[in-house]
């Protein structure tokens, strides 16, 4: 069934793609400019311009739609790879990702590196044109617009291909700054980590010179504050710390504001926690397929919709699950509250928000996830941690009969708070707008305030599980291991789950390995796909591959 379903979908995708070039809608989400115009005249067209910079927009690969394999968008998400999840989709190429059991010739996700250097290069046609428009208004909002998206896509290209390094080595990824022609040495050399690093908080602050304030422009394009925003993350994986506390601040306390509710913040477009998102809007455009899309791919499959089950998707582990504080603040291994008999009680209000457990209600009815249970189905798409994701869901649609069109949240206010603590710890300690930055957060998910007097170091782990909780499942996971560098001690060995057995009205609950994983050092870094270093042998491959 799934390998007909794939090419079904294979034609929906091309047919999808076909209508998509010729849209010429005037809104962020179309992707193309007008097909009327030539490449010498959409440059003075405003209308032209502002379509040719919508497409990059348009055309971000983001966790709900990126390219898997050529057929299939989203699919899973990084954090299925990392020891808060797993992916209940054994066909897919999860497995190897989690072990590092690939070659450069068939990298995981690979067709990442061709999408962004594709979106590089209109950026940098974008900057090297738009001075050919008269609005001087629109002129300067769309450079500014060009010079974040090409800031937001080498930080992509950075974190996913290119690793700080103390040494000679450079490894970055190639920097590329203008739109090269059958004259150009096509021959780049990967730069320093350093020198790319420099090269787009460069562009993040002429973005944030040009761009308009939030509110001032319409939801989806970039802002000043996205421009400082982003570069505080950039600078924080470079481990810039009090630059990036000092990008970080620019953003706080000015235009954007925590949403009160953490459960529908991801499901109300538009809201003022949001800085920098990935626009969907059904029909035009949605995460996958017609009718398909996260909810579908997520979903167990013993929920079924009008036409099918759902894939499984990621799944949380109990590995996860056990970094959750209990209400009063305390761990699930220190507190009172804690109870073996009922484990999912009285933990972090977040916790129900992300996570679906035995007992739960979901998609409109209570879920069984013990041994001989209605969500026990025996086919391999069964979650296997004993977990089932939330976070995202539009639980009051039937599957199958909505096409999945959930904002894909790139930046949001919170983690620009966990970014300054981190960032402020680190430079000279836990001060009281540390406290202030990760409280705030604690208070909107109904957490009490960090105890006083903490060690930079007990900060440190405070502020790292706290963006284990609060960012659990938007990607962050994947890159925070692995710039901490401690990926290797939590992924090499087993991951656990929770069975769960039923005897009468009492549920017997038996923490397992459910998998075994390896993390060899190289995983730090993926490789430049074969194909493409065959095109440019120049660039190198690092750190073992």
């Amino acid at each position: 069934m799934k390998k007909i379903l794939y090419k079904i979908l294979q034609l929906v995708c091309t047919l999808t793609s076909i209508t998509l070039i010729a849209s010429c809608e005037s809104d962020i989400l179309n992707q193309v400019p007008k097909d009327s115009l030539t490449g010498e005249t959409v440059w003075t067209d405003p209308q032209g311009a502002t379509q040719f910079v919508n497409a990059i927009y348009g055309q971000m690969p983001s966790g709900f739609d990126r390219n898997y394999q050529g057929w299939a968008r989203g699919l899973y998400l990084l954090d299925g790879v990392t020891d808060d999840g797993d992916v209940g989709m054994p066909w897919t190429h999860s497995n190897e990702l989690q072990t590092g059991n690939f070659l450069p010739s068939g990298v995981p996700w690979g067709e990442t590196w061709g999408d962004y250097y594709s979106l590089v290069r209109k950026a940098n046609m974008a900057l090297e044109n738009l001075g050919s428009l008269k609005d001087e208004a629109l002129r300067n909002r769309l450079m500014g617009e060009a010079y974040f998206l090409r800031g937001f896509i080498y930080h992509e290209l950075l974190r996913l291909y290119g690793m700080p390094s103390t040494g000679s080595e450079p490894t970055g990824v190639p920097l590329i700054n203008k739109s090269l022609t059958l004259n150009d040495n096509f021959q780049i050399p990967r730069a320093k980590y350093d020198e790319v690093v420099d090269f787009i908080t460069a562009d993040l602050d002429k973005a944030a010179s040009l761009l308009p304030k939030k509110g001032a422009i319409e939801a989806g394009r970039a802002t000043s504050g996205a421009a400082n925003a982003l570069k505080s993350r950039v600078l924080l994986y470079a481990s810039r710390w009090q630059a990036s506390a000092d990008a970080a601040n620019k953003v706080i306390n000015t235009d954007y504001t925590l949403f009160n509710d953490y459960r529908t913040l991801f499901l109300t477009k538009n809201n003022n926690e949001i800085i920098f998102a990935k626009k969907f809007q059904a029909p035009d455009k949605v995460h996958f397929g017609v009718n398909n899309g996260f909810d579908v791919v997520n979903s167990p499959p013993s929920i079924r919709g009008g036409s099918d089950a759902g894939w499984g998707g990621n799944v949380p582990t109990q590995n996860f699950v056990d970094s959750y504080d209990m209400i009063d603040g305390k761990s699930q291994a220190t507190s009172p509250l804690y109870k073996a008999s009922e484990p999912w009680a009285n933990l972090d209000p977040r916790f129900e928000a992300t996570v679906v457990h035995n007992g739960s209600t979901f998609r409109g009815r209570v879920i069984e996830l013990f041994a001989g249970g209605a969500d026990v189905t025996g086919r391999a798409e069964d979650t296997k941690t004993g977990y089932i994701l939330r976070k995202f869901h539009e639980e009051q649609y039937v599957l199958y009969t909505k096409s999945s069109d959930q904002d894909w949240i790139f930046i949001r206010y919170a983690e620009v708070l966990l970014n300054y603590a981190e960032a402020k710890n680190e430079a000279s300690g836990p001060d009281a707008s540390v406290y202030s930055a990760i409280n705030a957060i604690r208070k909107r998910a109904g957490m009490p305030d960090l105890e006083a007097g903490l060690s930079k170091d007990q900060m440190r782990a405070k502020i790292r599980n706290e963006r284990r909780i609060e960012l659990a499942f938007e990607e962050h996971r994947f890159f925070d291991i692995r710039r901490w560098k401690i990926a290797e001690s939590l992924l090499n060995g087993p991951l656990y789950g929770v069975k769960m057995t039923k005897s009468g009205n009492t549920i017997n609950y038996t923490r397992y390995a459910f998998e075994n994983r390896s993390f060899p050092s190289k995983l730090y870094v993926l490789p430049i796909p074969q194909n493409e270093v065959d095109k440019n042998p120049a660039a190198k491959q690092i750190a073992g591959w």
